[in-house]
């Protein structure tokens, strides 16, 4: 009897040999090492696909395409002129960070003196560091977001173990390639930076993705390591919290290693927003990422507290919408934004929120 064509011609002409010890091996490696770091084992695009129940086509779309369709851009304008582009990932994609955020990054930590982007720091444990210096320095990056590029995040995900193909479609989706309303956002002083995002001609960390943060302070592990021993050397505290770096000591320290700080944040391939660069000596008010360190605990800045008041006095006594008629008040979520205040407050100083609270809640609030 003879084999049906059909069948004869499915039938393989080499059996595929059977996988060598020495890969199995490394793929036990492999594995063992993901597994032992908290993070999920991801084998290939496919597998991240399946695991993250994101839409394979999708994924090897963002991998190996433009990723234009998956962002809405618009400008949002700066307090002191000009504007910064913001770049909102799609509901679909901002899933998908979402998922490499808490089933990844949130499982690598950042360095003891970072103070922003983490769930266990806040502005007032920042604060806190500075307490009862004699000086302060402060120092701020310049477009601390768009000089992270996507090489740079692949070094990220690669640095923890990961594969280069899984590493490579990480940084892809969690970057954006800028766009021409981008590069016209720059202004004349951020041109050199302009240049460096020009010549790596790659994706940058997007302003509106759930990703960035974590990844900008992973970035930042080196630098944050290498200021810290500066710092430690020297008898001076140091802390950062997203792009704001503080210092606090001696004041004549302060000013002799302001340098050496400059140098090393060149190093680590940021840059310094030189006309944000302050040192202040005690006598002069002390405010470190919005609160003050002038007495000897952190407290909320007097005029913050003065501007509550008035908003709360005023709905009492006039009403809340003759009080926003007369002060000119605009904002439709003008309740939630006075809610949020008081809140800042409350995480702060608790008592003083409570009472905040307390005549918030007694307000006569339109329906």
């Amino acid at each position: 009897m003879t084999i049906p064509s059909i069948i004869k011609n499915s039938i393989p002409k080499e059996i595929p040999a059977p996988p060598s010890p020495e890969f199995l091996n490394d793929i036990a490696q492999y594995r063992a090492h993901l597994i032992d770091q908290g993070l999920p084992v991801i084998y290939s695009v496919h597998h991240l696909g399946l695991i993250s129940k994101f839409n394979i086509n999708n994924m090897i779309h963002l991998c190996n395409m433009p990723r234009d369709g998956f962002y809405k851009r618009f400008k949002m304008k700066k307090k002191k002129g000009g504007y910064r582009v913001i770049q909102t990932p799609s509901s679909e994609l901002k899933y998908l960070q979402r998922w490499i955020l808490k089933n990844i990054l949130e499982n690598r930590p950042s360095h003891e003196c970072c103070k922003g982007f983490d769930l266990k720091a806040s502005i007032k444990n920042n604060a806190e560091s500075h307490l009862n210096k004699e000086a302060i320095l402060k120092i701020d990056f310049l477009r601390f977001f768009d000089s992270i590029n996507e090489k740079q995040i692949y070094r990220i995900f690669k640095g923890m173990g990961y594969h280069g193909n899984v590493a490579f479609a990480l940084a892809k989706i969690c970057s954006v390639v800028p766009d021409k309303m981008f590069f016209k956002s720059f202004k004349k002083n951020e041109k050199h930076l302009k240049k460096v995002v020009l010549e790596h001609d790659g994706g940058i960390l997007p302003q509106g993705a759930p990703t960035s943060p974590k990844l900008s302070n992973l970035f930042c592990l080196s630098l944050d390591h290498r200021l810290t021993l500066l710092a430690s050397k020297n008898n001076l505290s140091y802390t950062r919290y997203a792009d704001d770096l503080t210092f606090s000591g001696d004041y004549e320290t302060l000013i002799s290693v302001k340098k050496t700080i400059y140098k090393i944040i060149k190093d680590e391939k940021l840059f310094v927003n030189m006309g944000k660069t302050k040192i202040l000596k005690r006598g002069s008010l002390f405010f470190v990422t919005g609160l003050s360190v002038n007495n000897k605990k952190v407290t909320i800045p007097r005029k913050k507290k003065k501007d509550i008041e008035h908003h709360l006095h005023h709905c009492i006594k006039n009403g809340v919408e003759n009080h926003m008629q007369k002060s000119n008040i605009t904002n439709r979520n003008f309740k939630d934004w006075l809610f949020g205040n008081i809140a800042f407050v409350y995480s702060v100083e608790k008592e003083l929120g409570a009472e905040y609270f307390k005549i918030f809640g007694s307000i006569q609030w339109p329906i």
